[in-house]
Parts: C-alpha cells; sequence; structure tokens
C-alpha cells in the first residue's frame, strides 16, 4: 500500500489525499485516472481530481458521503498510483510557468555557461513538476553537467517553483551516439 493519508477541508465533499510517493501523476485537473479510481469518476461517484504536489484533492458528487466511499477511493487511488502512465491531467498553470522559467534560464546564464564549455543544454519538456532536459555537445556524458543540472537549474527552479521541481536528463538516442562516433573516425 502506497502510504497516504486523508486530510479534511472546509467542504464536507472533498478530501485532500496527501500521498509519499516517488511517481505522482503531473500536477493539474485529472481528466482521467486509470483503474478503478477512472470508473469512479466516469460513474460520477468522483465529481473532480486535483493533483498537487505530494497530495490529490477528491470531491465527491453531491450525493455520495466520504463515509460510505471513502475506503473504496482509498485502494482505487492506491491502485490508480501505480500506473502512473495510465492518469491524462490537464496540466496546471504552473507548469507552463515552470517551462517558462527552464526556457529562460536555458537560453540565459545556463546555456551560457554550458556554451563557454563548448555544449548545450535543450529543454525537452515539462510534465508537473518533472523537467526534462537533453545536454549534447561537450555536455553530453561530462561529470560537471550534472552539477550544472541539479546546483544551478534545478537549484533554481526550486527556489523559484518550491522543492517539487525535479530535473532529469534524457540521454541522447543510439543513432545519433552511433552517428556521431561514426563521424569522429571519418573525420580523422
Amino acid at each position: 500500500m502506497i502510504p497516504m493519508h486523508a486530510v479534511a477541508t472546509g467542504d464536507l465533499q472533498r478530501v485532500r489525499w496527501v500521498v509519499v510517493h516517488d511517481r505522482m501523476p503531473a500536477r493539474g485537473r485529472v481528466r482521467f485516472a486509470p483503474g478503478r479510481l477512472g470508473q469512479l469518476q466516469a460513474d460520477g461517484v468522483i465529481d473532480e481530481l486535483t493533483v498537487g504536489g505530494a497530495d490529490i484533492t477528491i470531491t465527491l458528487s453531491a450525493q455520495q458521503s466520504w463515509r460510505a466511499r471513502g475506503e473504496e477511493i482509498r485502494v482505487a487511488l492506491d491502485e490508480a498510483l501505480r500506473e502512473p502512465a495510465g492518469w491524462r491531467v490537464e496540466p496546471s498553470e504552473r507548469t507552463s510557468e515552470i517551462a517558462r522559467a527552464a526556457e529562460e534560464l536555458l537560453s540565459g546564464p545556463i546555456g551560457e555557461l554550458a556554451a563557454s564549455h563548448g555544449g548545450a543544454i535543450e529543454l525537452v519538456g515539462v510534465t508537473g513538476d518533472q523537467v526534462r532536459v537533453r545536454t549534447s555537445g561537450a555536455c553530453h556524458g561530462c561529470p560537471a553537467s550534472a552539477s550544472t543540472l541539479h546546483d544551478r537549474l534545478q537549484c533554481e527552479l526550486r527556489r523559484r517553483f518550491g522543492d517539487e521541481v525535479m530535473v532529469s536528463a534524457e540521454s541522447a538516442s543510439a543513432a545519433s551516439s552511433m552517428g556521431k562516433k561514426l563521424l569522429k573516425l571519418l573525420v580523422r
């Protein structure tokens, strides 16, 4: 069972579930949740699902009660969280703000630092609080690039948006890496 606990809100139909899980869905309003939770949503038992940083707020429809449905929803939420790829979330405004800030930093001071060493860092995408980048040139495979990504980019994004923001680097495709190796052999 994924560790979680319910916190009452001012609305009797709404409960905030605080979740300790390393693969939370993106922040925003949930359009579709996987498994039984999604079925409860489709059946009209759940009126609204919203994902925050470390919590999921669930609002029941007016004719439902937490006393009657609470345990069923807790089990369904646990199962749904085990399928992170199955969530369909309408991104929050925060996701757009994080993406804009990451682009600004990568085209500004952090990008300039990478370029001064013969490398580059590009934004691949932002999903909730997860920022994915790709390194190339001298940055690709450089041990110092991890420091640049975490000590500079992630630190600045966390300063602006909170400690939930995580930066990860995607590796280049095998074809791209093979192409670079072949090019080096041909240039010699």
